[in-house]
């Protein structure tokens, strides 16, 4: 992540009620045989998916599976779910093969009972009852409101949450989806684990990371990744600028540490939301960006908003606006490079565009 989550981030309490759920049922069953209602918790959410039959279904069909499954397999996946219900100890030591001991049936099941709980038991009304009355868009709206996390994305710092509608409903206001740090399709005992659960663009959650492993990289090889309630990216990257005075100067994304772990993750955030290539790609055009951004009029100007622009960004920036910790950055190794060259060859290009435009309008 670019930017760790606030402190009092809000958890989405259906997801820590479902999770609680899931987990309940999994030590009830490993001394059952049968399949009934005392597998579920007592009380409304039991209550609520003992009585959707597809929910049910689902339970049931993991209930089986694992009753035909080797006979300390219920033990083991209860077990690797009540011992890791910490996501930032996990994330320190990562155990990519948590669930290898299910079989194909097991596994499976184990998926499909999951993604349901988070993709539609969430939204029984009985369930969102017992959480206070709090669905997720409302949930959605607590997170990214200005006073927790913004509406600017969490992994990225490069798009928004969400296009707010004046006059229109919370509920349906368009907004980003929740993203599965650990895929829900390779970690399914963490699906409706609420510390799993983040909004991210859509960027980097429907294009980039899809189902990306944040513990595996792309050569097969182990690795770390950020813990974003606690973690994060922005201390360690820097904007490198070289060879300002040709036609295309070059402009790469760095990090500022020599630290073995911190690279690692860095490499992991790079990989899993392909960070490097979009801001490169934003920022390949130093030239236009100026123009835009500072519209400088010689270049002692150009100097002085350069400066104004390398500044610190308040938090509340960060929050709010996208791609500001990107053109800041960019902004403050301007601050370093020879500028000279580079302001005489914008001028001219200033006053070309500028006779281009006034032999336009004088219809030459």
């Amino acid at each position: 992540m670019l930017f760790r989550l606030v402190d009092g981030t809000p958890c989405f309490e259906v997801f820590r009620l479902l999770n609680l759920e899931l987990l309940h049922f999994l030590e009830a069953a490993v001394n059952k045989d049968d399949f009934d209602r005392q597998l579920f918790t007592v009380g409304a959410i039991g209550d609520a998916c003992w009585a959707n039959g597809n929910t049910l279904d689902k339970f049931q069909k993991l209930f089986e599976d694992l009753g035909n499954a080797d006979g300390d397999t219920k033990q083991q996946l209860f077990l690797a779910m009540q011992n890791n219900q910490d996501l930032e100890v996990f994330f320190g030591n990562p155990q990519r093969g948590l669930l290898d001991f299910l079989n194909g049936d097991c596994r499976n099941s184990l998926k499909e009972l999951s993604s349901h709980l988070y993709s539609a038991t969430k939204d029984l009304v009985p369930i969102v009852a017992a959480a206070g009355g709090v669905n997720i868009n409302s949930h959605f709206s607590e997170y990214r409101s200005s006073a927790i996390n913004g509406n600017v994305c969490k992994a990225c710092g490069m798009e928004k949450l969400a296009v707010i509608r004046a006059g229109i409903p919370e509920q349906r206001q368009w907004r980003s989806d929740y993203d599965h740090q650990l895929c829900k399709s390779k970690y399914p005992i963490f699906a409706v684990n609420p510390y799993n659960l983040i909004p991210l663009c859509s960027v980097c959650n429907q294009y980039a990371k899809k189902a990306k492993d944040l513990f595996k990289s792309s050569d097969g090889n182990s690795r770390l990744a950020f813990y974003p309630y606690t973690e994060e990216a922005r201390g360690f990257v820097n904007i490198e600028i070289s060879n300002l005075s040709d036609p295309e100067p070059a402009t790469k994304v760095i990090w500022s540490t020599q630290d073995a772990i911190a690279l690692e993750k860095l490499e992991t955030w790079d990989e899993v939301y392909e960070i490097r290539s979009r801001v490169e790609a934003e920022l390949c055009s130093i030239e236009n960006i100026i123009i835009d951004e500072i519209d400088p009029i010689d270049e002692a100007h150009l100097l002085s908003r350069i400066q104004d622009e390398a500044r610190p960004i308040a938090e509340k920036t960060f929050k709010r606006k996208e791609w500001v910790f990107w053109y800041q950055k960019l902004f403050a190794a301007l601050e370093l490079v020879e500028l000279a060259p580079f302001a005489a060859k914008l001028g001219f290009m200033q006053e070309q565009g500028a006779d281009g435009g006034d032999f336009i309008l004088s219809g030459g």
